[in-house]
Parts: structure tokens; C-alpha cells; sequence
């Protein structure tokens, strides 16, 4: 069984960073949030599945490539779930100025190549607005990595309306942290959630949730408990079949990251 695991940024000295900034090494920054996810869900599982998704990645990069994990940005933007106690916010602008400053810190220790390995939708805006910050002002090439945004192989049996509709709190999520943290999963109040989107899909064409043309929405505005999507049909067999899918994904973006011709982008 392989037991290897990623690089802790944090766990090295300034000598070991510098060896591995010389060895042009790719940099993982691992983003999520910690905010409501329903009455069966802890606030911080978008963390967990993040991390969750980089333990589960490290046997599959190939032995020679080592990447560094920085500490996690388990805090960013969760706007959208603050009518919910526990949610934990940054603004858009502190968020993108902390982005910012990591990203300067590791250029400035002398790596070229990041990954942003998000694993929280509401981060997706100031990823796109940070990376290209990044690039533009230290030359870094910025890889933009959302697990959820992965198809599914017809292998794993998910209904379609989940797929469109179960976004936060639903199957997905729930079935992954039965594996990733089961005693903290409260499966006996797992909802089947409705979400607006469902109801629009009779009546608007294109507009919805999410898709070519999406509307602003609160959490609650989707449904009143805050989560959408059949959480309690979760199964942690579902779940490790997800982990084991998602990571071969993070996998081929973190190789990628490492095997792009840098010296194609303008300098």
C-alpha cells in the first residue's frame, strides 16, 4: 500500500524551500471555507473534503514530483451563507489581497508554479481576479483547480438533478465526509432538499442557480434551510468512489502544472 503524503510547506526549513523552489516544485494552496452546510454537516466540510482530496492525491503523482502544500485557506468567501450562524466570511476584497500576499511570498521564495486547489464555489470569482494578478505582477503561472467542476463517469450512479441541483450540502458532499469525518456526519437529520433551480427549470429556459446564465443568490434563497440536494442517500461507498474520482483529477492538474512549457508565456 502506498503510504506516501504531500509536502507540508510549513514543516520544512528555509534551506528545504529554497532546495525545492530550485528544483522548480510545484506549490499547492488549498482553499475552502468554513461555513453552514445544513443541520448534518460540520462547518468545516469543504475543508475537509479539500484536504481530504490532496491526502488521497499523493500516491498517485508520480515518485519524483513533489509538490509543496501551503497551510490552507480555510477561510475566503462565503457571502452567500452569511444569514447562517457559524458561517466565516471575508469580504472579496480581503480575500483577493490575502491571495495576493501568498502568492508574492512564494514567487519571492523563488517558485514559478501554483496551484489554487479550491474546493468551495464561492471562491471561484477571486481565484480568476487573483491568479491574474499573479501571473501579471511576479510572471507565476496559476493553475485554477475546482474538484467540482470534474464530470462524473457514468461508473458512479449520481441522478442528473443532482448533478444540477445538489450543490451544497446535498448527496456529493455528504457522501464524502461519511468517508473523510463519519462521527461528525449526523446522517439522521440528512435532508432531501428542494432547490429553487428545480422550480425555475418549468419556467425560465436558461436563467438558474448556475450554468450560461446564472442569477446572484443567498443560500437561502435556493432553500430556507440553507442546502439543496438528496443528502440522505449518501453512502460512504458513494463517497470513497467520489474521493478516489476526484483525486485522479487533482492528479493530472497538479502533473500538468508541473510538466507546462513556462517558458512559452511572455515574460
Amino acid at each position: 500500500m502506498d503510504t506516501r503524503t504531500l509536502i507540508r510547506w510549513q514543516d520544512l526549513t528555509t534551506e528545504a524551500v529554497g532546495g525545492h523552489a530550485r528544483r522548480d516544485a510545484v506549490v499547492i494552496l488549498p482553499m475552502a471555507a468554513i461555513e453552514q452546510h445544513g443541520p448534518h454537516l460540520p462547518l468545516d466540510t469543504d475543508l475537509r473534503i479539500g484536504m481530504g482530496l490532496l491526502d488521497a492525491v499523493a500516491p498517485l503523482l508520480p515518485s519524483d514530483l513533489e509538490p509543496l502544500v501551503l497551510p490552507p485557506m480555510a477561510i475566503a468567501t462565503s457571502t452567500e451563507h452569511t444569514h447562517f450562524a457559524g458561517t466565516l466570511s471575508l469580504t472579496p476584497e480581503t480575500a483577493l489581497a490575502v491571495l495576493r500576499e501568498i502568492g508574492a511570498a512564494v514567487a519571492h521564495a523563488g517558485f514559478r508554479r501554483v496551484v489554487l486547489a479550491n474546493s468551495h464555489g464561492g471562491n471561484t470569482a477571486i481565484m480568476e481576479l487573483a491568479a491574474l494578478d499573479l501571473r501579471r505582477a511576479h510572471g507565476l503561472l496559476v493553475t485554477k483547480h475546482h474538484y467540482f467542476l470534474q464530470p462524473l463517469p457514468k461508473t458512479i450512479d449520481i441522478p442528473e438533478r443532482e448533478c444540477r441541483h445538489g450543490l451544497h450540502g446535498g448527496l456529493i458532499e455528504t457522501a464524502m465526509m461519511r468517508v473523510l469525518a463519519p462521527k461528525l456526519v449526523q446522517m439522521d437529520r440528512a435532508p432531501d432538499a428542494h432547490s429553487l433551480g428545480e422550480d425555475l427549470e418549468g419556467t425560465t429556459r436558461r436563467l438558474g442557480p448556475t450554468g450560461e446564465t446564472a442569477f446572484a443568490w443567498m443560500a437561502d434563497d435556493l432553500n430556507p434551510g440553507g442546502v439543496v440536494g438528496a443528502a440522505d442517500r449518501a453512502t460512504p461507498e458513494l463517497g470513497q468512489a467520489l474521493i478516489d474520482h476526484y483525486a485522479e483529477g487533482l492528479a493530472r492538474a497538479i502533473t500538468d502544472t508541473a510538466a507546462f512549457p513556462i517558458e512559452r508565456l511572455a515574460r
